[in-house]
C-alpha cells in the first residue's frame, strides 16, 4: 500500500511536522463547527417552535382578558338593572316635561313638580337602563355612577348654601333650577 499524502509531503521535505499538526488542528476545528451548525439548525427550529408557542399563549391571554371584560360588563349591567328595579320611582301618568341632555341629544320625561324639584336639588337622579330612563334616589344613582359612568344620565349636585356670598343683595331671591317657559 502506498504512503499517505501527508507522509509523501514530509518525505519530500515540502512540509514539516509543525505544519502538519496545524493543518490537523484546523481540520478538527472545522469538523467541530460543522457539528455545532447542525445543532444550531435544530436549535433554530426549537426557537421557532418556542416563539410560536409564546405567541399563541399571548393571543390566548388577550382573548381571555377580552372574554373576562365582556363578562364583567354583563355582570355590571345586571347589577345596575337590579338596583334600578329595586329602587325605581314610579312616574306619574301625566306631568310636566323635564328635559335633560344625553350624548348631545335632548330627551324628556314627564314628571310631577315634586320630582322636578328633587332632580334640581340633587335628591334624585336619572339612570339609562335598557334604552329607558328611570328615576332613582341620589345614593343609588351614585352607586350606579361608580359601576358605570355612562348609565348615570343626570345627577345634580345638592344645593350648597355655604357657597353663597354674604354680601349678595339678591340672596333672598332664589332662582329656580328649572325655569318653565
Amino acid at each position: 500500500m502506498g504512503k499517505s499524502f501527508k507522509d509523501q509531503l514530509l518525505a519530500l521535505g515540502l512540509v514539516n511536522d509543525k505544519q502538519v499538526k496545524e493543518v490537523k488542528k484546523e481540520q478538527h476545528r472545522k469538523k467541530k463547527q460543522q457539528v455545532g451548525r447542525a445543532a444550531a439548525v435544530v436549535d433554530e427550529n426549537l426557537l421557532l417552535a418556542r416563539e410560536k408557542a409564546e405567541k399563541k399563549r399571548a393571543r390566548d391571554r388577550e382573548l381571555n382578558l377580552a372574554r373576562e371584560e365582556k363578562l364583567r360588563q354583563r355582570a355590571d349591567q345586571a347589577r345596575i338593572r337590579q338596583l334600578v328595579d329595586e329602587h325605581r320611582l314610579s312616574l306619574p301618568a301625566e306631568g310636566q316635561a323635564y328635559r335633560f341632555p344625553v350624548q348631545g341629544k335632548i330627551h324628556r320625561i314627564f314628571v310631577s313638580g315634586e320630582i322636578i324639584q328633587g332632580l334640581g336639588e340633587g335628591r334624585l337622579g336619572i339612570i339609562a337602563v335598557d334604552q329607558q330612563f328611570a328615576l332613582v334616589p341620589r345614593e343609588i344613582a351614585q352607586k350606579i355612577r361608580e359601576i358605570d359612568q355612562q348609565s348615570c344620565v343626570s345627577l345634580n349636585s345638592p344645593a350648597d348654601n355655604k357657597r353663597a356670598d354674604p354680601d349678595d343683595p339678591y340672596a333672598a331671591y332664589q332662582v329656580p333650577d328649572d325655569l318653565m317657559w
